[in-house]
């Protein structure tokens, strides 16, 4: 028979040391089974030891009785995910905040998921938000943080958790890189257009003369007007909208029902903006895509040079309210945009320029 392991009450728990064998051996608490670590030094051997004891610690502590009596060690993150899309359904968002939304739980999800809920700590979160925080992406490391934070701070509301471990993380400073669209490049853009289909113009005529985001230009109908107005209902937000026909850009010339007509000329469908019924758009609706391509394509054709965050079609409707701002107020502005508040008009209106304060 081999010589007896021999037993060190200075080692870690787990970890003995086979005299027969001069090497070191750590036991698996969970399932019994031993692992040898071969002929290394006490001090390696004590290392992994003690590594080995805390992951056990942490990932298959035993489950106290009062836990499992109260059931709070088997509800976890995807379980509260389900009551979650509930409590948001009752917010009635706009159809595509929903869909935006629905992508980010599915990541929230796919990581947290399998964990108990109460168990997550600040840490936890904080290398969740690192893994985009580290790649420069700190606006989708923003937004997850703050669909986080609201998805705990449900959970506490409902008294899941005892505190929101999202809170003491640190928000990601954002710094905005796109471009700002002055009328000038607008005017520039606009004239390499006239290389493009019709429709294309009228889209950027549309959206300057109405400060709408590119969904809601795509979506406009003939039928949407009634009494001399254009009825729009934004899709992101479900603000609803009467525009009169009226409306008039002055800096740009622009009136609104001098563009309506010019697309009635163009337009072979009830959308304002179509480049006509075909296979893939049995109604002729328009792929946002083809506008934002088809705006790259005419900043390409205007031959001006732009830095390496050009701007895109959407910088249109940050153009209009500041052009809209400068004629009618600020406060025209906000509720040509639909916003609710203030700050938010604030942003688009922004010119992320360096500008003297008259004295």
């Amino acid at each position: 028979m081999g010589r007896p392991d021999k037993y060190d009450a200075n080692l870690p728990k787990n970890l003995t040391y086979r005299k027969g064998r001069k090497s070191y051996a750590w036991r698996n608490p969970v399932d019994g089974k031993e692992i040898s670590l071969g002929k290394i030094s006490r001090r390696d051997a004590v290392a992994q030891a003690i590594e080995a004891n805390h992951y056990i610690e942490k990932n298959f502590t035993p489950i106290a009785l009062l836990e499992q009596l109260k059931g709070t060690n088997e509800y976890t993150m995807a379980n509260w995910l389900d009551r979650y899309e509930v409590i948001l359904q009752r917010r009635k968002l706009a159809a595509n905040t929903y869909k935006v939304r629905a992508g980010q739980l599915a990541t929230i999800g796919e990581h947290f998921g399998a964990l108990v809920l109460s168990s997550i700590t600040t840490r936890d979160v904080a290398e969740f938000l690192e893994r985009w925080t580290a790649c420069g992406k700190t606006t989708m490391a923003g937004t997850m943080r703050s669909v986080l934070s609201d998805v705990f701070r449900e959970a506490v509301v409902e008294g899941r958790v005892d505190a929101n471990p999202v809170t003491p993380t640190r928000a990601p400073k954002i710094e905005v890189l796109r471009e700002r669209l002055e009328y000038e490049s607008f005017m520039a853009v606009r004239a390499g257009a006239e290389r493009m289909p019709s429709w294309f113009g009228l889209a950027m005529d549309l959206a300057l003369v109405t400060g709408q985001r590119r969904e809601d230009v795509a979506r406009m109908r003939f039928t949407d007007i009634k009494d001399d107005r254009l009825y729009i209902e934004q899709q992101k937000t479900g603000a609803c909208l009467a525009i009169p026909l009226s409306l008039t850009l002055k800096a740009s010339g622009l009136r609104l029902s001098t563009v309506i007509d010019r697309c009635r000329l163009v337009s072979r469908c009830d959308f304002l903006i179509s480049p006509g019924i075909r296979k893939n758009s049995e109604d002729g609706s328009i792929n946002l895509d083809s506008l934002t391509k088809g705006f790259v394509k005419a900043r390409n054709f205007s031959g001006l040079e732009f830095t390496d965050n050009p701007p895109s079609f959407h910088e249109i409707r940050s153009l209009a309210g500041r052009m809209y701002e400068v004629e009618f107020g600020k406060e025209f502005a906000q509720k040509l945009f639909g916003h609710k508040s203030e700050k938010m008009t604030a942003k688009y209106l922004d010119s992320r320029k360096k500008e003297f304060v008259m004295i």
